[in-house]
């Protein structure tokens, strides 16, 4: 039977061809750090989101532990909403911060904004803003004023939305820092990594410091910050510099297919799916679609599994439900939508391997499963 992942990296053969070389330039080289590629590919990454400094980091939970450290967070509450991954959350904890949860909007599955406000205390420091499965929320203008109000500076996970826009604002572009990840299911990826992305002169500054063992600007030999070994090498920036070129025929791909899955699910009953409006980029790291109450999907993801050869997951489970985060209080406000949402969405296969008929085969599939 054949299988059908939930993911795979795409590489163009023109790629291919073009890391191989690249890969043995760097050898040639003995470059294996801070060289040619790093360059290339961070100065070209500022130029398609739009940005001033983009500074590559070895991890994208890296690239935001940075910012947070920047940020100075520590003994501060720092807004997450549990509808994201568990590191936007250890992140925080790491840098001395406090997590403060927060439910989502459904209909955006960003933030629930009457509850994002009221979360907002005198000990509030930062906003970290998910872009959960691609999709940049619709609401950001209200979001960009709720940080204005209040002085909260706006850190977006853009880890799921490589090349995803809003009015043209770039993901990694709207907040005043973001970070990527370059992990192997994510739409762009050099093996894993990560990069931060902002305006600001300072923080590409200490980044670049403290992701090199802290070393001092202009003088190498002297520590100047406490860091590590956080930054990315040669080898792995080259595979995300030829990424970076194939995406917009990755985008495009994406958006095709996720066009053939919204015509051949549109009349199925037992789910519903997610609406994008026409001003929304949305880069498609998952299609994901929302089953109704009814529907066991445990048993669902094994069917598709064993009797389609189809893999298919939830978005996430819910942040606050990770036992190794138990003690984190739970807001007053509650988490209903977001366990709601969670409870109930499928993720299914996409990447830019996927034909026509294999989105047939998936749709016809998880209609009969359903059944």
């Amino acid at each position: 039977m054949k299988i059908i992942p939930l993911s795979k990296p795409y590489f163009s053969l023109k790629s291919k061809k073009s890391i191989i070389r690249g890969m043995k330039n760097i050898l040639d080289s003995g470059t294996l750090m801070m060289g040619k590629y790093t360059e290339d590919f961070e100065k070209n990454f500022s130029k398609r989101i739009g940005v001033q400094h983009s500074i590559t980091t070895n991890t994208g939970t890296t690239a935001l532990q940075i910012i947070l450290n920047f940020y100075q967070v520590k003994g501060y509450e720092i807004l997450v909403p549990s509808a994201s991954f568990i590191t936007d959350v250890s992140a925080i904890k790491w840098c001395g911060g406090t997590p403060v949860y927060v439910d989502i909007n459904p209909k955006t599955l960003s933030f629930d904004l009457d509850k994002l406000e009221k979360s907002i205390t005198k000990k509030t420091k930062c906003i970290i803003w998910v872009h959960l499965t691609g999709l940049i929320s619709e609401e950001y203008k209200k979001i960009l004023s709720i940080c204005k109000k209040y002085n909260l500076k706006l850190i977006e996970d853009s880890s799921h939305a490589h090349g995803a826009k809003i009015d043209n604002y770039s993901a990694g572009s709207i907040g005043n820092a973001s970070c990527f990840s370059f992990y192997p299911g994510k739409i762009m990826t050099s093996g894993t990594g990560g990069i931060i992305t902002t305006n600001n002169k300072k923080l590409a500054e200490y980044a670049k410091q403290v992701r090199l063992f802290g070393r001092c600007k202009g003088n190498e030999k002297e520590i100047c910050l406490e860091g590590n070994d956080w930054f990315m090498d040669e080898f792995r920036a080259c595979i995300g510099y030829y990424q970076l070129k194939d995406l917009n025929k990755s985008l495009k791909i994406r958006k095709n297919l996720a066009l053939n899955y919204n015509s051949y699910l549109s009349d199925e009953k037992n789910l519903s799916l997610f609406k994008v409006k026409k001003n929304n980029s949305h880069a498609y790291y998952q299609f994901s679609v929302l089953l109704n109450k009814k529907i066991n999907r445990e048993k669902l993801i094994s069917r598709m599994k064993t009797k389609y050869g189809i893999i298919s997951k939830r978005i996430y489970k819910p942040v606050h439900n990770e036992k190794i985060f138990n003690k984190i209080p739970l807001p007053k406000l509650g988490l209903k939508t977001t366990e709601d949402i969670l409870s109930r969405s499928l993720c299914l296969p996409m990447h830019c391997y996927l034909t026509k008929k294999d989105i047939k085969y998936i749709c016809e599939s998880l209609k009969s499963a359903l059944k």
